[in-house]
């Protein structure tokens, strides 16, 4: 069973069309990044996913219960951090999160020993006392996670986490997410694509309120695109290494800069697994083969590829 089934799931503002046919499902234990460009869907599909919206038409089952059926008891398995964290500027952390907790139906104790566990796992233990609205935006981050998961909930909701941190920030709120995944299920939403296969399992690409493809970024590239990137450092003469690339099917020279002592760099497009032909196409032209790598794609490339593609149809 799915924590998250999703099926034909659409959402209209009025004439707007948000989602259309929505049709995913989400395992339990599971890291999901739901990635596309502003205006694509994702905060509405989470919305509707934490009970705030209704769809349209479709279903929305979270660990096997009816969200349209039984809200509540749907609301009582998720934890959901906005994009802008739902924060009282003149609370501190702890008061805020045992409040938090209160709201969750925990009694007081439970609180209390919950906001202790989850300053400890989100590491707010040294800003405990602190106003929320002196702490900066990174720990404002961390105390919206934190709230989000103090009432311990098998599915966890994050909308643009990392929106608006520094570099810095960004690699704490990753592994904060990451740790996450040891314990709740977690979708959440991202237009910093670099960022999200460094956390997910998987990714969940939409655009215009559908989904356009799903899966690692390896399974994508393979799906989508049968090009690989190849970088190579070669010493010889520039026209015996084109010579050389040539006499190998499928592959494109891009780039060929000269480095020292007859060495260049080149960057090459292949079609399928050609670095053993390119090799023994150097050996054979007696050139000096430095080194031989295959670049990984960014998912932003296999985004904005996807995104043409649909434009260009």
């Amino acid at each position: 069973m799915g924590m998250i089934e999703a099926t034909q799931v659409s959402k209209y503002f009025g004439e707007t069309k948000a989602l259309d046919a929505l049709d995913f499902n989400i395992e339990a234990g599971e890291i999901v990044g739901l990635v596309g460009k502003n205006g694509a869907g994702k905060s509405t599909a989470l919305r509707i996913f934490s009970c705030q919206l209704l769809p349209s038409s479709g279903n929305v089952r979270v660990d096997g219960i009816s969200l349209e059926e039984n809200p509540r008891e749907v609301r009582r398995r998720i934890g959901f951090l906005p994009e802008e964290p739902p924060l009282y500027r003149e609370m501190s952390v702890k008061s805020y999160l045992e409040f938090a907790a209160g709201l969750r139906g925990l009694s007081s104790g439970q609180a209390r020993e919950r906001s202790r566990t989850v300053m400890g796992e989100t590491s707010l233990e040294g800003v405990a006392g602190e106003r929320l609205g002196n702490l900066s935006r990174g720990y404002q981050q961390r105390v919206g996670i934190a709230q989000a998961i103090v009432h311990d909930p098998k599915l966890v909701l994050l909308d643009e986490p990392m929106a608006g941190l520094d570099p810095l920030q960004i690699s704490q709120a990753r592994a904060l997410i990451k740790s996450l995944g040891k314990r709740h299920t977690v979708l959440f939403s991202s237009h910093i694509l670099s960022e999200i296969t460094n956390v997910c399992d998987r990714v969940i690409l939409i655009d215009e309120g559908k989904v356009r493809a799903e899966g690692s970024e390896d399974t994508l590239w393979e799906r989508f695109h049968h090009h690989r990137r190849i970088s190579m450092k070669v010493r010889g003469t520039r026209a015996a290494i084109e010579k050389a690339l040539k006499s190998v099917k499928g592959v494109t020279l891009e780039n060929a800069l000269p480095e020292e002592d007859g060495v260049h760099a080149l960057t090459l497009e292949a079609q399928g697994e050609v670095r053993e032909q390119l090799s023994a196409a150097c050996v054979k032209a007696q050139l000096g083969l430095l080194e031989i790598r295959t670049e990984r794609h960014g998912l932003e490339d296999l985004f904005v590829r996807l995104i043409g593609e649909k434009e260009n149809a």
